[in-house]
């Protein structure tokens, strides 16, 4: 393991709201994994019922706690039903006794931060993404927005955030100051990623992944798709948009080139077969699955949009093209398939920026920042971190 070293009393309970099969998760599964590897001892708290990692977990020495304390979405006036949350994850974190509580997603601090800090647990948390909530003045966001506030402020949690994008817009939402927010990155996780064997031939199967949510723009991809009439699509993922997209499809007179895969659990050996990989979406916070592609030897094609510029670099290790415009996303694939030179150019830039990001490295970096935050902690007597 390339981790190094670690403190070998160093001990971190991670907390999802749920652990289902999307970004934010499989990057916490993933760096619990890691930083056991590297000697650190972890517990993966998920508050809710849904537990889609478990053979990915299975033997990694990540304890697992399931505390199936909700199974449906709570709306946001079942305030009752929220405190009772916060009153058995206050009694949960008594018995953990974890000295250090990373929280993520915003159920994830909302009901977690002031129960672990009540327990004595020193608190940190984990943006992923660029939530509309942070920003926006509807009263569910206006709602969602302060009860974050409140929790945030109450347990003196400490923010970090998984790309520079994420941190701007984090430090907005909250007005605090940018430069409070450390810069954690996901890893790419040790599944196996790499490029395919230098005689497969060059074929034209392109592969999307992700929730089936329209922020994705898996109908964008369909739309280019038609301007392609060559090339395959792969989608996999599942979501609530699934049967509108079917429905695309057949408009547009695509549906027996585009494959519809769901979840899956082989996402390694899809992207080495793949040819090319659209990333289409409104807004990231840092596309792992981009990453994943890359360390595929995958050429990328991607919206230039906020979190995704943060890792990907039109004309250096990918092709960026604006939202919403098939014809650009058709035409730069035109270009990667029409044109060797650029293509194993963007290929040989996208896996020297996936070493970047390689487990072990950025596990260290945790361990870096949990012992900073310990040894704060411990000088300030546990109240040096105001928000």
């Amino acid at each position: 393991m390339s981790g190094g070293a670690a403190d070998s009393s160093l001990r971190v309970a991670m907390v999802l709201p749920d652990l289902r099969r999307a970004g934010a998760e499989s990057a916490v599964v993933n760096l619990s994994r890691t930083l056991v590897r590297c000697g650190v001892a972890v517990d993966l708290v998920v508050i809710g019922a849904r537990q889609e990692y478990t053979d990915e977990l299975a033997g990694s020495g990540v304890r697992l706690h399931c505390l199936d304390l909700y199974r449906q979405t709570i709306r946001f006036y079942r305030q009752d039903k929220h405190w009772q949350i916060r009153r058995q994850l206050e009694r949960f974190f008594r018995y953990l006794a974890a000295p250090i509580v990373h929280m993520h997603l915003f159920h994830g601090l909302v009901w977690a931060a002031v129960a672990a800090r009540k327990a004595g647990s020193l608190t940190c948390y984990t943006a992923h993404g660029l939530d509309p909530w942070l920003t926006q003045q509807d009263l569910i966001s206006l709602w969602r927005r302060w009860l974050f506030k409140r929790a945030w402020r109450h347990s003196g949690a400490h923010l970090s955030a998984v790309s520079p994008s994420v941190i701007q817009h984090t430090a907005q939402g909250l007005s605090c100051d940018p430069h409070s927010i450390t810069w954690l990155p996901n890893s790419l996780s040790a599944a196996g990623w790499h490029p395919p064997p230098a005689t497969k031939p060059l074929g034209r199967t392109i592969i999307m992944v992700g929730t089936l949510y329209p922020l994705k723009r898996v109908s964008t991809g369909i739309q280019a798709l038609a301007l392609l009439p060559e090339a395959l699509l792969w989608v996999v993922g599942d979501g609530p948009q699934r049967s509108a997209l079917q429905q695309l499809a057949a408009a547009q007179g695509v549906m027996e080139r585009v494959t519809f895969l769901g979840v899956r659990t082989d996402l390694p050996e899809l992207l080495q077969s793949a040819d090319l990989f659209w990333l289409l979406s409104e807004r990231e916070g840092m596309p792992m699955v981009a990453l994943e592609a890359m360390a595929s030897g995958l050429p990328v094609v991607a919206t230039a949009v906020p979190g995704t510029r943060d890792l990907l670099r039109h004309e250096e290790n990918s092709l960026l093209v604006a939202l919403d415009q098939p014809q650009q996303v058709a035409a730069a694939t035109r270009r990667l398939w029409q044109e060797e030179s650029v293509r194993q150019r963007l290929i040989a830039e996208g896996l020297a920026t996936a070493a970047l990001y390689e487990s072990g490295r950025i596990a260290r970096q945790h361990i870096a920042y949990y012992q900073g935050l310990r040894e704060m902690e411990s000088g300030c007597h546990g109240v040096c971190h105001k928000p």
